[in-house]
């Protein structure tokens, strides 16, 4: 790596090209057959791990849905997911108001217990940025907050390990127990029918209970004995859903109108994209306008990238889904495979190559002469 800033690709493009070309190339496939498969599975656990975060998110929206009794009684209302996803900054996953007391409730949705510190850290690191950026989430909310509540919003099975990380840090001085807006729990009951979102209180590093509870009593009634969770999610994605779960929407709805349109089935305008993830009822964001634009960009261009979309030659703005099929169950499976398959095989190249790179840099450490023909 002369100079140490060429990119990994050009810098393979140097060995391949060099005297240690076979060795470097019959090297690069022994790296990618032993790591291929735990790629796959790596990327699958991401992928399921992601749908699972969704379904808190969904919980949490159809909670404060508008035929919730959070809503129709107390005036609760889910309003947007990620709240400053846009400024890229640490966020909150789910933004609820009521908009009678002008009161915001800030939730972070966690799906496990591994990295429970930083769920905890990284909860205080979004409240920061919620509490410094509170002027601009009321001009994009069109009204005042008054007060503000942050929430953990957990599974049933792992709230006791995060909150016994939790009392651990407010028993050691890390978390200031003397705030009045510590984070609040909630867990999440999912049986086979139906979800229950319920307001933990057993918290054993604060004195009073009420420290563990909402300030509006209402609420903290209404979830205290746990909240029977009706689906109301009309939603098709969020700003950080997985973009395999997201695109598999859009396929569907490609397919959809084609079909109601008698038009070619894998044949779509950028518009009509830009125009579905745009939509509010589709992305649940404020800013879905933008946000939407971004996702759309992005499934066009990491389609192309991986070969399941192509530009239709002479009409600018249109595009073809490189699949195989004839029915929507068949496109858009081979649009699930196709999509892991070439995105896990780009994966497992790109890590082979800086692998192989690094090991030739170390039996070669002579940067000015390492690679070059005749050395």
């Amino acid at each position: 790596m002369k100079g140490g800033g060429a990119n990994v690709e050009d810098e393979l493009k140097r060995l391949r090209a060099s005297r240690f070309g076979k060795t470097i190339q019959a090297r690069l496939k022994d790296i990618e057959e032993s790591i291929q498969k735990s790629e796959m599975e790596a990327f699958e656990k991401h992928f399921e791990r992601s749908g699972y975060h969704d379904k808190l998110v969904d919980i949490c929206n159809s909670a404060f849905g508008p035929e919730s009794k959070c809503y129709t009684e107390l005036a609760y209302a889910f309003v947007s997911s990620e709240p400053l996803i846009e400024l890229g900054v640490k966020n909150f996953d789910v933004l609820i108001y009521n908009e009678k007391i002008k009161r915001a409730i800030f939730v972070e949705c966690k799906t496990s217990t591994s990295g429970r510190g930083k769920y905890i850290s990284g909860a205080y690191e979004a409240k920061r940025e919620v509490i410094e950026n509170q002027t601009y989430l009321e001009n994009k909310l069109g009204d005042e907050i008054r007060t503000m509540e942050f929430v953990l919003c957990i599974p049933s099975e792992n709230v006791e390990r995060i909150v016994q990380e939790l009392e651990r840090r407010e028993c050691k001085g890390e978390i200031d127990v003397a705030s009045d807006d510590l984070l609040l729990i909630w867990q999440v009951n999912m049986f086979f029918i139906e979800q229950t979102l319920q307001l933990f209180t057993r918290i054993n590093s604060r004195d009073k209970t009420y420290e563990s509870q909402h300030k509006d009593n209402k609420l903290t009634k209404m979830l205290g004995s746990g909240y029977n969770v009706k689906s109301e999610v009309l939603v098709k994605f969020y700003p950080s859903s997985h973009p395999l779960a997201i695109g598999s929407k859009i396929v569907v709805e490609i397919v959809r109108n084609n079909m109601r349109a008698d038009a070619s089935l894998k044949e779509f305008s950028i518009n009509s994209v830009e125009q579905f993830c745009k939509s509010p009822t589709n992305l649940a964001h404020y800013a879905c306008e933008t946000i939407g634009k971004e996702i759309s960009d992005h499934f066009i261009g990491e389609g192309k990238a991986l070969g399941l979309i192509e530009s239709i030659e002479g009409r600018e703005g249109w595009f073809r889904l490189k699949l195989e099929g004839k029915r929507l169950n068949t496109i858009l499976n081979n649009y699930t495979e196709g999509y892991k398959k070439h995105f896990v095989t780009r994966k497992t190249k790109e890590k082979a190559a800086k692998q192989v790179i690094e090991e030739h840099l170390k039996e070669y450490p002579d940067l000015s002469t390492y690679g070059e023909k005749g050395n």
